[in-house]
């Protein structure tokens, strides 16, 4: 009975460590996170750029190509 007391205990004493560096890491975690935050935000809002920029280009590419096709048919070519 005392092997089992002492192995019972020794699995209690794993799971709680294991349980409390979990959460000294998700702790740690969130501390990186916060000093992060600002460039997660400047990268973000630089992929936003790029793909209106993007699109801004193939937009007015087409608009461009449609006066090219109006104005030829306006002279009759």
């Amino acid at each position: 009975m005392a092997t089992l007391t002492r192995w019972s205990q020794t699995i209690r004493e794993r799971t709680l460590r294991t349980i409390t560096r979990a959460q000294l890491a998700a702790l740690g975690l969130q501390r990186r996170q916060e000093g992060i935050t600002a460039v997660e935000y400047l990268l973000v809002a630089a992929v936003v750029l790029v793909v209106v920029l993007a699109a801004v280009k193939v937009f007015f590419g087409a608009v461009a190509h449609k006066f090219d096709d109006l104005t030829r048919t306006v002279n009759g070519q």
